[in-house]
């Protein structure tokens, strides 16, 4: 009797540590696979990839918005997304280069800026970058944001930045960090 109620909690307590508080499930499942002709990565099932239809996204300063996406939902009054850019490099670099690059322009562009960590980075398909984690707003009128970057270099001359923000309340950032490194690149070295 003891070994039955025993089996049916812990089985309770297993499967109820397996999903968020919006009910989504954390394993592999939880994801989908997003592609272009340039890449693929994997995205949460529960965010909506946004069209850029009705020119809702900003036009960045530099390079072009490859993907934007965020969740349906706001927790700590935040939807978590992501934004990938790309942009032509003039000269080559790797991608632990270029992210180390895009780091330091980050600390200028950004508001109320704190990094929190750096480390090493590596995707599926073995290439090596680095990812920063970081605090800041976007501009003053904007709430602080923990943000999540890295980058990618594809061939001799594409480049991908990509950057996730996310509450600044959010702990555990492991499954961002596993977006990342699904992402893999289809562009041929010319």
């Amino acid at each position: 009797m003891w070994k039955k109620i025993f089996v049916i909690v812990f089985s309770i307590l297993f499967l109820a540590s397996c999903w968020e508080e919006d009910g989504s499930t954390v394993s592999s499942e939880w994801l989908f696979k997003y592609q272009t002709s340039d890449f693929s990565i994997q995205l949460p099932s529960s965010w909506d990839v946004i069209d850029n239809d009705d020119n809702t996204l900003p036009n960045p300063s530099n390079g072009v918005i490859e993907l934007a996406a965020s969740s349906k939902t706001a927790k700590s009054g935040v939807k978590n997304n992501i934004l990938i850019l790309s942009d032509t490099l003039n000269s080559f670099t790797t991608s632990k280069e270029f992210s180390i690059l895009n780091s330091v322009w980050a600390s200028r562009d950004y508001v109320d800026y704190a990094q929190l960590e750096s480390k090493k980075l590596v995707f599926s398909d073995d290439e090596e970058s680095v990812l920063y984690v970081f605090e800041a707003k976007y501009n003053q009128d904007t709430p602080s944001l923990k943000f999540l970057q890295t980058a990618y270099v594809c061939g001799q001359n594409k480049a991908f930045l990509l950057t996730i923000a996310i509450s600044k309340w959010t702990k555990d950032i492991s499954r961002y960090e596993e977006l990342f490194t699904s992402f893999t690149c289809k562009v041929k070295s010319e």
